[in-house]
Order: C-alpha cells, then structure tokens, then sequence
C-alpha cells in the first residue's frame, strides 16, 4: 500500500527540521495545491493582475505592441519564474 503525500503547508518551518534540510525527500512526496487568478483592467489593452497567496503582480506589453511598458510584460515572469 502506498503512502499518501504529506502535505507540504503542514511541516516544520523551523531550521533544521524543514524538508530542504534533510538529505532526503520523504518517500512518499509532498503534495502543494497552489491557486493563481489572473484578470484583465478594464479599458486597458494589455494589463493584466495576478493574484496568489495573497500576492499581487501586474504585467504589461511594450508600446511597439500597444502596451504602456508600466509593468514587466508577462514572458518576464515566465523566465523569472524558471530562474527561481
């Protein structure tokens, strides 16, 4: 019978006890249930809101596409999001 994932928002935080400093991950994984909603602005061409965990980013187009450049445009958060 296999185990069920642990859940990821229940374990330790405290150093030395959390997952990433152990020298192996739990056999039976890690389950994470993440949520993120994205909107277009009314009246705006290319700006969009993101809203996860509680935090909220924008994203924007360059005006070489009719964006307004207020914002990073939204391959940006693609590549950052690779980088973390």
């Amino acid at each position: 019978m296999t185990e069920k994932p642990l859940n990821a928002a229940e374990q330790s935080t405290k150093p030395g006890e959390r997952i990433t400093d152990k020298p192996e991950l739990p056999s039976q994984g890690l389950a994470m249930h993440l949520v993120a909603d994205t909107e277009s602005i009314e009246n705006e061409t290319h700006l969009k809101v993101g809203n996860s965990r509680g935090f909220t980013i924008y994203s924007d187009e360059p005006p070489t596409i009719g964006g307004t450049n207020r914002h990073a445009p939204p391959m940006s958060y693609l590549a950052l999001g690779i980088g973390f």
